[in-house]
């Protein structure tokens, strides 16, 4: 996704974020075991949100435990992981590999169009598991890339793309939960794409590249990404959430607005990061 989704540390207390860490790490070591070295360099906190998310919702039993890894080998870690954990890494990877695709594309990294193929051989076997999110996900990034050669300028156009790709990877199972989780996850993805587009403006124009927020140049956008995220928390809300929900608040709350810059054209007063 774009490395946004994360937690803001300076407000957790040293048991939450142990807890979140051992999520992190519950991921880390779920990509190694079903992707080896090739997946486990695609881990991302924003996926470690998925699982935390989805754990919580479902009630899932946890797996805990110790280990060293690559990263870390001087000494054990504590770990957890869930079956949603398993789905997290899985998504991980496909995502991942349309990043990597992605940046091939714009800017002919060789290390990119590696990384994409090493994580290719692994799209069969997660199709094979999960059909609708990658048939989803290929036809959200596929519309992208079209909007993107287009130079379409209407930024709602790429923010519900984007929405809609994010909807349709939190849906993990299809049932009575899928619809408060597809609407969480298109006004996260809709708020992603916008804070991604707005931080990256400035360096868009000087390399000449797609940017939606070009005609709106001069905006200032964090009311509109507040919007975007008020919706993603209120349907958040009403899931009546317990487990990790403060992990959780302090992720969609705060973390999120971590890595916003106010947008340097603007003529207004700019505002800070809600840390």
């Amino acid at each position: 996704m774009f490395g946004y989704i994360v937690t803001n540390r300076k407000t957790l207390s040293k048991d939450e974020l142990m807890r979140y860490k051992s999520a992190y790490c519950g991921l880390c070591r779920q990509l190694r075991l079903s992707y080896g070295n090739a997946g486990r360099s695609a881990l991302s906190y924003d996926l470690t949100f998925v699982a935390l998310l989805l754990s919580s919702l479902y009630e899932l039993p946890e797996e805990a435990g110790f280990e060293r890894c690559f990263a870390r080998p001087a000494r054990r870690h504590p770990y957890i992981a869930t079956e949603a954990t398993a789905y997290a890494a899985d998504m991980n990877v496909l995502l991942a590999y349309y990043q990597a695709l992605d940046d091939w594309n714009d800017d002919r990294s060789q290390a990119a169009l590696g990384s994409s193929r090493r994580l290719g051989e692994f799209l069969p076997g997660i199709e094979a598991k999960w059909p609708d999110q990658c048939a989803n996900t290929a036809r959200c990034m596929a519309e992208l890339a079209e909007i993107e050669k287009g130079n379409e300028l209407n930024p709602d156009v790429p923010l519900n793309c984007f929405g809609q790709l994010m909807g349709g990877l939190l849906a993990w199972r299809q049932d009575g939960r899928a619809d408060s989780l597809r609407k969480i996850g298109a006004a996260l993805g809709r708020y992603v794409y916008l804070l991604d587009a707005n931080n990256d403006l400035t360096a868009d124009i000087r390399k000449e590249r797609y940017n939606p927020l070009i005609a709106l140049l001069r905006a200032d956008f964090k009311p509109l990404l507040t919007l975007m995220i008020g919706e993603c928390t209120a349907e958040f809300e009403s899931l009546g959430l317990s487990r990790d929900i403060h992990l959780l608040r302090n992720i969609l709350y705060s973390g999120v607005w971590l890595r916003y810059r106010p947008n340097p054209h603007h003529g207004g007063a700019g505002g800070g990061a809600d840390a």
